[in-house]
């Protein structure tokens, strides 16, 4: 057992592992929360893995870094494959930015087709541990994934949905046996997964407190992704990691990731880290000098999952200690990105994800991210979660054809400006 206790990562206060959802006691005031992360014993993970010792372990998804994890095999492991998803360099739509070295870390290679099975392999891992017999979630690809390791736990996923949310993942939710509730008002969520914790002993996978503190275990899962892209780049370092973000969570996990790694020793620096947003949480609050996160109203956006009122302090936190920046992404920037990173490098990304690749289009232009700069883009999941929303951006097919090549011609020029 290599984790040793939970801190605060506002005011230090340290606490044993336990069943602590809802941040800090300690420092918890009525508009504010802070994170609890898990700690390490760093100096005996050092004896027990190194480059080497990793670079033997094949195959084994997040297993890999078990000792950084609050995870044990024991000889067996309950498994979807999670991680070991690719780092694609990307260089013709970095040329077209102006970046020399963009990579995009592709985690729609998941078995559900997002980051979130990092989350909730850990998460499903964890409940069983503490003897919980269903998970709790936030509905969207969080949900998918909780329905899909639940299943392989025998545990029960019970997940909250937007009405607006992405069908295809509560398709997912309900093929894996998970429950999902539809809520006319989102935010009523808060109060009811709070209830399933409290009356169910279930285990949250979501954060449920308004000012987003969350199950400081699952989130280790995220920090998976930190070590699998300093692998890829043989232990390079990148300058930039851009991660989309509405809560943040998942960012503060990639940038704990790195610093695990520095901690150990097995890197020599850390990258900055870039949150791209569309409501604006983060960037009004380093706009205002506070470090109380500022609450938006949230917008409509074609990335749902970012439409949130209020960020984490651990992503806060994350930015801050990186020496990193949040950035405030449009909708036609969105929608830019997601169209040139499928047509320059054929990977269809999610609208979420394409938050990534607008913030290094707009950075770059501010000259924020320098040509010589090795940028990091998690795309976080792919475009067929989205169809929705994507296909409003593409006129609609004509009727069909005969297979006449006259009408055949007359079609393509019509339908896509293509003269033959």
């Amino acid at each position: 057992m290599y984790e040793t206790n939970l801190t605060c990562l506002n005011c230090g206060k340290e606490y044993p592992l336990g069943r602590m959802f809802e941040g800090c006691p300690h420092c918890r005031e009525e508009d504010f929360a802070a994170n609890l992360v898990v700690d390490y014993d760093y100096e005996t993970i050092k004896e027990k893995i190194n480059r080497n010792t990793l670079e033997k372990r094949k195959g084994c998804g997040i297993w890999k870094y078990e000792e950084l994890l609050p995870i044990r095999s024991e000889g067996k492991r309950i498994t979807l494959e999670e991680g070991g998803t690719p780092l694609l360099e990307c260089n013709r739509m970095g040329a077209e930015l102006g970046v020399k070295t963009l990579y995009v870390k592709d985690e729609s290679r998941n078995p559900t087709y997002s980051f979130k099975d990092r989350l909730a392999s850990v998460g499903a891992f964890v409940a069983a541990k503490f003897n919980s017999k269903y998970i709790v979630a936030g509905g969207g690809n969080v949900g998918a994934a909780a329905s899909a390791y639940s299943a392989k736990y025998n545990l029960e996923t019970i997940s909250f949905e937007r009405t607006n949310g992405s069908k295809q993942a509560i398709l997912q939710t309900l093929s894996y046996g998970g429950k999902a509730i539809y809520l006319k008002r989102y935010e009523d969520r808060y109060e009811l997964m709070k209830k399933c914790v409290d009356v169910l002993k279930a285990h949250p996978v979501s954060s449920y407190t308004p000012s987003p503190a969350g199950d400081p275990y699952s989130q280790e899962g995220y920090k998976t992704i930190a070590y699998e892209i300093c692998e890829q780049l043989n232990w390079d370092v990148p300058d930039k990691v851009i991660v989309p973000a509405g809560r943040g969570i998942g960012l503060s996990g990639v940038w704990r990731g790195f610093v695990d790694l520095y901690e150990i020793g097995l890197i020599g620096s850390l990258p900055s880290m870039i949150a791209a947003e569309t409501c604006g949480s983060l960037t009004q609050t380093f706009l205002s000098g506070s470090e109380r996160i500022k609450e938006v109203v949230p917008r409509e956006t074609i990335a749902r999952v970012t439409a949130v009122p209020k960020a984490s302090y651990e992503a806060y936190r994350a930015i801050k200690d990186s020496d990193g920046l949040a950035v405030t992404i449009t909708e036609n920037e969105i929608m830019n990105a997601l169209i040139t990173l499928a047509r320059r490098e054929g990977i269809y990304s999610s609208t979420t994800s394409a938050l990534a690749l607008g913030a290094v289009h707009k950075l770059s232009r501010e000259e924020y991210i320098d040509s010589d700069s090795i940028v990091v883009c998690v795309m976080t999941a792919g475009g067929l979660k989205d169809p929705d929303h994507i296909e409003k951006n593409f006129p609609e097919l004509p009727e069909p054809i005969e297979g006449d090549w006259e009408k055949f011609k007359a079609l393509m020029k019509s339908q896509y400006n293509f003269k033959i």
